[in-house]
């Protein structure tokens, strides 16, 4: 009962987090940066041009702070620099113009990107798959119900879809954190029961669903930006800061078999990664795997990157045709 209390208490923490501390943090942030408007570039240039050096320096911080704890092999600073790569994200949750006001100003973080080109952003595309597969439907279904009722807050399907996968997303890391204190209380060295015989890391993967309802808010807020505000919906940053907690889960299993050896390859052998994906899929990308590393398994961290590099290049290469018709 500790465990189940506890962890509802850290969900409950994390949702008004999500929810409620965006909007408080942009309210004081508009007296320092405000949204400027049409007609007065100016001060909103100076602004920019203040913030870039900035946003530089806080990206190398970002990247140095990932490469760091791949060197000294400490996972949880890898894992703090892949969630504040995402974090800019939060930005989108402001109804502003122009888009470093308010806590728009998140996104300095993405100025060297954006200075190259916004389309980098749009680079990771490959990850709204999922979205346009659900959004197909759900657009039919919703322009049927919409011809009955007035649902002003739902103009379209992404805004159902993502609060369907951030509450997914809380529900399976309450799930999770529950589990996690019970074992810890009770004292087992390895927690192989409840979601954790569904997922082997059901945390990360409640983590990466909240995320990504996250980020298909920016679709819906985007569009709905007052006085025609846009910045491009950021996949990029979600789809690398995605793969950096693949690659961290992917490090803590070697860390679990030096530490529980036969043991934890049992429950390595009986258990889904993240996702329980079909036996046909989830036997190709064994064998995807097989015949990049010549193993089923990447064994240690330069083999874990060198098998995540590719990966992130793939995604990129393929989300090239959408990131060129989508917004």
């Amino acid at each position: 009962m500790q465990a189940v209390i506890l962890s509802l208490l850290f969900t409950i923490a994390l949702l008004y987090a999500t929810l409620e501390v965006p909007r408080l943090i942009h309210g004081i942030l508009l007296n320092h940066i405000p949204d400027y408007g049409f007609g007065n570039w100016q001060p909103a240039r100076e602004t920019l041009n203040y913030l870039r050096p900035i946003g530089y320096v806080s990206l190398l911080a970002v990247i140095g702070l990932i490469v760091t704890g791949f060197i000294i092999k400490r996972s949880g600073f890898a894992l703090l620099g892949s969630v504040a790569f995402h974090l800019p994200t939060f930005g989108h949750f402001a109804f502003t113009m122009f888009f470093l006001a308010g806590i728009g100003s998140l996104r300095l973080l993405w100025i060297p990107l954006l200075d190259i080109s916004p389309v980098i952003l749009k680079l990771g595309h490959i990850a709204l798959l999922p979205y346009l597969l659900i959004a197909l439907p759900a657009s039919l279904i919703m322009k049927e119900l919409m011809s009955t009722i007035h649902l002003s807050l739902l103009e379209g399907p992404a805004a159902l879809i993502s609060l369907m996968f951030m509450f997914a997303g809380l529900l399976i890391f309450t799930l999770s954190t529950a589990t996690w204190l019970y074992g810890r209380f009770k004292g087992h060295k390895l927690i192989d029961y409840w979601i954790y015989k569904m997922s082997r890391h059901p945390q990360y993967l409640g983590f990466i669903l909240w995320s990504y309802g996250l980020l298909l808010t920016t679709i819906w807020l985007g569009a709905q930006a007052p006085r025609g505000g846009y910045v491009p919906t950021p996949t990029l940053p979600w789809l690398i800061s995605t793969l950096l907690i693949i690659t961290v889960a992917l490090w803590e299993e070697t860390v679990m078999i030096k530490k529980h050896g036969k043991e934890y390859l049992r429950y390595r052998e009986s258990t889904p990664f993240m996702i329980p994906l079909p036996k046909t899929l989830a036997s190709l990308l064994r064998r995807i795997v097989k015949v990049l590393l010549r193993k089923t398994y990447p064994e240690n961290l330069k083999e874990i990157l060198c098998l995540m590099g590719l990966c992130a290049a793939t995604l990129i290469l393929l989300s090239i045709p959408l990131a060129l018709t989508l917004s």
